[in-house]
């Protein structure tokens, strides 16, 4: 699969459709999610939450 970054279509995509349903990503947060995805481990709750208090991924 090809690495995400922030300005392509597929992310982009994913914040549309977050904001359509008025959520909110910060920059810091939307980092952090591509950094899970491009990460090629399988994303589940508990990566997420790691992600999320560690400010890194093991």
């Amino acid at each position: 699969m090809k690495e995400i970054q922030l300005n392509s279509p597929e992310f982009n995509r994913v914040l549309k459709n977050m904001e359509l349903e008025n959520l909110h990503l910060s920059h810091s947060l939307q980092q952090k999610a591509l950094d899970i995805v491009n990460s090629g481990m399988p994303v589940t709750p508990a990566l997420i939450k790691e992600a999320l208090a560690n400010g890194d991924i093991q």
